[in-house]
């Protein structure tokens, strides 16, 4: 299971550095990121959940966190659109999705769903 962070910011210019800056000084790697401007947030899944709470936390930076579950994919068309059909059949909406790494072979998609339990049994996570 990994956790994202979503961080309010300002729109303006230096507020990305001060997070990723934040995260750095605690040697925490970022592996992957979405930002939504007009939201005022970023969006971010870290090597290190615990670190990077207490990064935001002592830098006074606003977020909330949850988790997301991770589906190990074929690297393949069609893929991500079998599983949020999957999900969506069952009334799942996925409120997220990230690509944390890949291979030859697979895609590793994390996934910030409406209801944990029952996609988890639906993906056999």
């Amino acid at each position: 299971m990994e956790r994202e962070f979503s961080v309010k910011l300002q729109n303006r210019s230096g507020e990305l550095a001060r997070v990723t800056e934040a995260l750095q000084k605690d040697g925490v790697n970022i592996r992957t990121i979405s930002t939504e401007p007009h939201a005022g947030v970023v969006r971010i899944v870290t090597s290190d959940p615990e670190k990077s709470r207490q990064s935001l936390k002592r830098s006074g930076l606003e977020f909330s966190e949850r988790n997301l579950l991770v589906a190990k994919l074929e690297d393949r068309p069609g893929e991500l659109a079998r599983v949020s059909r999957a999900l969506a059949k069952e009334g799942i909406n996925i409120d997220a999705a990230y690509m944390l790494d890949k291979d030859s072979k697979h895609v590793h998609v994390a996934l910030a769903v409406s209801d944990e339990d029952k996609a988890r049994n639906i993906l056999k996570l």
